[in-house]
């Protein structure tokens, strides 16, 4: 048995193991159905433009059209993007009664498109506006429809307040509903499987510390090193897409064996 196999029967023995797993999803989830990350070197977002100069509040106030601008070029990736091989293979292991839910930094929605339940959005979504006056949520197509006939004030259809995608920008707290449900979701957590993050962003970097704490375990798929793999049961540097199918077929093989 080669180690990539080795890892995958521990993976697949873990999750036959466990009674309450949780998902932490990362921009590596995304990047495998085509949307682009913020972070890697040389190819992220924030490698190529200042993220204080087009994703913080202040900026998408003070300059809108220009941020507007470039949040539907990132938008048009996410809205023809689809779900991949691992995003269907969660919600097969939510189907077996195996997978509590998923929290996830992306704010593409390919969970719910896979149609993964529980799914907890930390950093927002890109398919909703709100309005900045009344906090009123609309679809997303309220406000880039306003943008596409030349609009770079995309106003709120209830009191004309300006709208912003419903993500969360740098400068804005996270929603603390959003927060309190993700750590109800973690309370009795005996297994986080995190699938493309690399931890570097607080508070998703809390939460695998607090749960080894608790005595959880941890296992890992992502391209890139994170700094808990010397904590982690088993960690896989491959594309989640290619091994995590792999892993669902094991845990249904040894299930029915």
């Amino acid at each position: 048995m080669d180690d990539l196999e080795g890892k995958i029967e521990r993976f697949a023995d873990l999750i036959i193991q466990s009674k309450n797993i949780v998902v932490l999803s990362g921009a590596g989830m995304s990047t495998e159905s085509g949307i682009p990350d913020f972070r890697s070197p040389g190819t992220g977002l924030w490698t190529k433009v200042n993220p204080s100069e087009f994703a913080s509040i202040h900026s998408y106030v003070s300059d809108t059209g220009k941020n507007i601008k470039f949040m539907l070029e990132l938008g048009m990736s996410i809205f023809k993007a689809k779900p991949h091989a691992g995003h269907k293979a969660l919600t097969k292991l939510q189907k077996m009664g195996k997978l509590n839910g998923v929290l996830t930094q992306n704010i593409d929605g390919l969970h719910q498109k896979a149609h993964t339940k529980n799914v907890e959005e930390l950093h927002g979504t890109a398919n909703e506006a709100v309005c900045m006056r009344c906090n009123e949520i609309f679809p997303i197509t309220v406000l880039v429809n306003q943008v596409v006939k030349g609009d770079s004030q995309p106003s709120c259809p209830k009191c004309s307040g300006l709208l912003k995608p419903n993500a969360v920008f740098f400068g804005e707290p996270l929603d603390s509903d959003t927060l309190e449900r993700a750590d109800d979701m973690i309370k009795d957590c005996d297994l986080l499987i995190v699938l493309g993050s690399s931890l570097l962003v607080y508070p998703v970097a809390f939460y695998p510390r607090k749960l080894i704490t608790n005595g959880a375990k941890i296992a890992i798929i992502n391209i890139q090193e994170t700094e808990i793999d010397g904590s982690a049961e088993v960690i896989i540097h491959k594309k989640i897409g290619e091994v995590f199918p792999r892993i669902l077929e094991r845990v249904v093989e040894k299930m029915d064996a």
